[in-house]
């Protein structure tokens, strides 16, 4: 018998499955990165002191950020963090992120917004994955 997975009904389904999350991991992480790039668009030119953002400042970080959260959401959680509930690898490492964000802006330093705000969302993968470790 082959175990192709058209062939196998259970396959199929597993398949199909795997499809779903990903297409749904990819939206929540677009959704999550155009969060993220609204956020830094504000808390960036307030520890930049420049004027306010503009409409095509916010259309550009949220398409970009947009963009690199629909590409990074899968990939970060089919490889580190597979055992995590689905909700926790979307919202954690945005709220660490915007964290991060916050305490440069706090501090007053582009080089720790800079710095902090992937800091953040990485601390929180790690601690994701070692949390649901086998």
């Amino acid at each position: 018998m082959s175990t192709l997975p058209h062939s196998n009904p259970y396959l199929s389904r597993y398949f199909a499955a795997r499809r779903w999350l990903t297409l749904g991991l990819t939206i929540a992480g677009a959704l999550s990165g155009a969060v993220i790039g609204a956020a830094l668009t504000v808390l960036g030119k307030v520890v930049a002191e420049a004027p306010p953002a503009t409409l095509s400042n916010y259309l550009w970080n949220l398409t970009v950020f947009g963009a690199l959260g629909a590409v990074a959401s899968p990939l970060i959680t089919w490889s580190a963090l597979r055992r995590v509930p689905l909700w926790r690898t979307v919202v954690e490492p945005l709220g660490a992120a915007l964290v991060g964000a916050s305490i440069g802006v706090l501090a007053g330093s582009g080089v720790l917004f800079l710095a902090l705000t992937p800091l953040g969302a990485g601390v929180a993968i790690v601690r994701l994955s070692y949390s649901h470790r086998r």
